[in-house]
């Protein structure tokens, strides 16, 4: 008998200030996951529920896990699997953007009763150090957002041609 597949989305929020006052940053969360009693560092996520498309989804559990707003989307992708050998749980990464018209603001999240989640804003560029830092101190880092903390650094090195 096949298991349910349950889509998902993972949001990538691209922060922005039309003044440049803060680097591009992205939002990420601390939280507690009971199957590797560890507390995890990932990107803002949920399930789709009956009716929601990926886009609608997204924005509504940024606002729910982080309070930011988002104003627009700027990419979905495909459908991907992270571990089609465990599990058939898959997702869409949706990118959003979130502007500033100055300073980075502080929103109070919405979360639902029972969920503890710790939102942290950083610099796209620390985010490969961030996440270092993290693992560390001994959190586990989320594996899609770990990949694309490493690709955006080994993508500045191919850029600045300093790759060993």
């Amino acid at each position: 008998m096949a298991l349910k597949s349950y889509l998902a989305v993972a949001i990538f929020a691209v922060i922005r200030s039309r003044k440049n006052s803060f680097p591009i940053s992205t939002v990420i969360i601390e939280q507690f996951r009971p199957p590797i009693d560890k507390v995890v560092i990932e990107l803002p996520a949920g399930l789709i529920d009956e009716g929601e498309t990926p886009e609608s989804t997204a924005i509504r559990e940024l606002k729910e896990e982080t309070g930011y707003t988002a104003d627009g989307i700027i990419e979905v992708s495909p459908t991907i699997v992270s571990d089609p050998g465990m599990t058939n749980a898959n997702m869409k990464l949706v990118t959003v953007s979130v502007w500033f018209d100055d300073e980075i603001q502080t929103p109070v999240p919405h979360l639902e009763p029972g969920e503890h989640i710790v939102t942290k804003v950083v610099p796209i560029s620390k985010l490969y150090d961030e996440l270092q830092e993290y693992d560390k101190k001994g959190f586990a880092v989320d594996a899609r957002l770990s990949h694309f903390a490493s690709a955006y650094q080994f993508a500045q090195k191919i850029k600045d041609g300093n790759l060993a």
